[in-house]
């Protein structure tokens, strides 16, 4: 995860995000501090909806591109959240 998580930040690119949210969802645990929490946050939130719907739409299968399309970065945000509200 530790090298998943420094992809974004070097980056910024959103199926760096996608792998994050990806691993996250199979119990991967996201060990990063807060600061790092939360740049990849804000970087999640400069994602425009061309991201979503063309650069990680173009990788993904239908039914994930219309998730993806609909929730964007939901989960992961949430996980972020609530890992930094434990602090």
């Amino acid at each position: 995860m530790k090298n998943k998580i420094e992809a974004p930040l070097d980056r910024k690119e959103i199926r760096d995000v996608f792998d994050i949210e990806f691993l996250s969802r199979r119990g991967v645990n996201l060990a990063v501090d807060d600061e790092e929490l939360k740049k990849i946050k804000e970087i999640i939130q400069g994602f425009k909806k061309r991201d979503y719907y063309v650069t990680l739409g173009s990788l993904l299968d239908h039914d994930s591109r219309e998730y993806y399309k609909k929730n964007k970065f939901a989960y992961l945000l949430s996980l972020i959240d609530e890992q930094l509200s434990y602090k």
